[in-house]
């Protein structure tokens, strides 16, 4: 058995030790929202076994007047505050300093393209665009304004005004609209 510990105890260090728990504490949250949502898409009458049309789930799960930019600013706002827990988790169960660091950079990095993100919706919607939504993921920037059509000098503007709050360079900026 000795042994064994000494061949073995290089793969019983910290950071696997931290892994094993972050897969536990990830595997735990899914089991949770599953069993939290259990039947809250459910129409009335129908067996929580029996598969429902995606598309009807989906329609019930917004209202009928539910925009897409709110739907997606829910979305958004919901994947966030879960990423922020997990590295709640990871800073809380006191991992060691590299993994602290990194969950600590990851945390700012979050916050400050949230912080970005929305000064770039307000400045963009300063220029007269009833709605934008502003993400920005890996370097790259994406907007996409409620408008049916923009012209050169419109898309000139966002452009202008991505640049200048992110910092990144046009060809990892990307505009489109609603149709």
């Amino acid at each position: 058995m000795k042994n064994w510990l000494q061949r073995y105890s290089k793969w019983l260090n910290k950071r696997v030790l931290t892994a094993a728990g972050l897969c536990l504490l990830l595997a735990a949250a899914v089991v949770t929202n599953v069993l939290v949502n259990r039947g809250k898409d459910q129409p009335a009458g129908t067996d929580a076994k029996t598969p429902t049309n995606v598309t009807a789930v989906s329609a019930q799960a917004r209202p009928a007047d539910a925009s897409f930019f709110a739907v997606y600013r829910e979305e958004r706002d919901s994947v966030r505050t879960q990423e922020l827990a997990y590295l709640d988790a990871i800073v809380a169960q006191g991992a060691d300093a590299e993994t602290l660091s990194d969950a600590q950079q990851q945390k700012l990095d979050l916050v400050n393209a949230m912080e970005t993100e929305l000064t770039v919706e307000n400045l963009v919607r300063s220029k007269g665009f009833q709605d934008v939504i502003v993400s920005i993921h890996k370097g790259n920037v994406n907007v996409v304004v409620g408008a049916d059509t923009l012209s050169d000098e419109q898309v000139a503007q966002i452009l202008d005004i991505v640049l200048r709050e992110t910092g990144k360079s046009a060809e990892n900026v990307k505009i489109s609209t609603t149709v």
